[in-house]
């Protein structure tokens, strides 16, 4: 039974084929299935997520190795920016499965918000196993509640980043329930 959909793109009222996007993720939706796109402006009911950045040879297993993403490192700093209320994931300096063949994977220093969805996806499938009832909303919030927030510095300021997804901790949460 499918119960997430990654789709790494995004889409607006202009692009072609956008109200057949939007009722396709609406009838996802409504059988239930987690739906998880890069566009947090694409009209629809919209968790904020981001990606995070870590230096090329940092742990990344270690929640203190993350930061803001390469691609809005230099928005961390601006006046009203606040990652609160994000979900932030895994994006940047990351090794995954390769295109190139079965057993082959590559890294990539930068990534883009692309990465995401699936990151997503793949915690969810996850936390389907830990409980089988899960519903894309307990998901969320267990996902929030769950995650950790860290002083980072970037660029010279220092201040709090949103939320970082902890998957040990989201799906221990999710057995002992």
């Amino acid at each position: 039974k499918i119960r997430a959909i990654s789709i790494s793109n995004g889409w607006q009222p202009w692009i072609a084929g956008y109200q057949d996007v939007v009722a396709a993720v609406r009838e996802a939706e409504a059988a239930g299935m987690l739906v998880l796109d890069v566009e947090t402006g694409s009209g629809l009911p919209s968790h904020g997520l981001s990606g995070l950045g870590r230096p090329l040879l940092a742990d990344p297993d270690a929640f203190e190795s993350y930061g803001p993403g390469l691609f809005w490192a230099v928005r961390f700093c601006t006046p009203n920016f606040r990652p609160d209320g994000l979900l932030l994931a895994p994006m940047d300096s990351r090794t995954v499965a390769s295109a190139a063949g079965r057993d082959d994977y590559e890294f990539g220093r930068t990534g883009g918000m692309s990465w995401v969805p699936p990151y997503l996806a793949g915690l969810y499938a996850l936390a389907a196993q830990a409980d089988p009832t899960i519903t894309p909303d307990r998901f969320w919030s267990a996902a929030l509640q769950t995650g950790r927030t860290i002083q980072v510095e970037s660029d010279g300021c220092r201040g709090s980043l949103g939320t970082i997804i902890d998957p040990v901790g989201l799906v221990d949460a999710l057995r002992t329930r």
